[in-house]
C-alpha cells in the first residue's frame, strides 16, 4: 500500500514534467528519475483533454490523468 508522502511525491512529479511539456509543445518526453538518477520517467500528453501518462523505468512512479 502506498503512503501519503509517495502519493505526494507522484503528484509532484507528474506536474512538474507536464508542466514542462506544455511549456515546449511536446507530446512525448522523458526526464531522468529524483530517485533513480540512471533511469528515466517516460511521459506523454494524449487525447483532447491532454490527459499525462507517465511511468519510470525503475516502476516506482506511475501516473494517469
Amino acid at each position: 500500500m502506498m503512503n501519503r508522502d509517495h502519493i505526494n511525491k507522484t503528484l509532484e512529479v507528474a506536474t512538474k514534467l507536464k508542466k514542462v511539456m506544455q511549456k515546449k509543445g511536446l507530446k512525448r518526453a522523458r526526464a531522468k528519475c529524483p530517485d533513480c538518477p540512471e533511469k528515466f520517467i517516460h511521459g506523454s500528453i494524449n487525447g483532447s483533454r491532454g490527459h499525462l501518462h507517465m511511468t519510470c523505468e525503475c516502476g516506482k512512479y506511475r501516473f494517469m490523468e
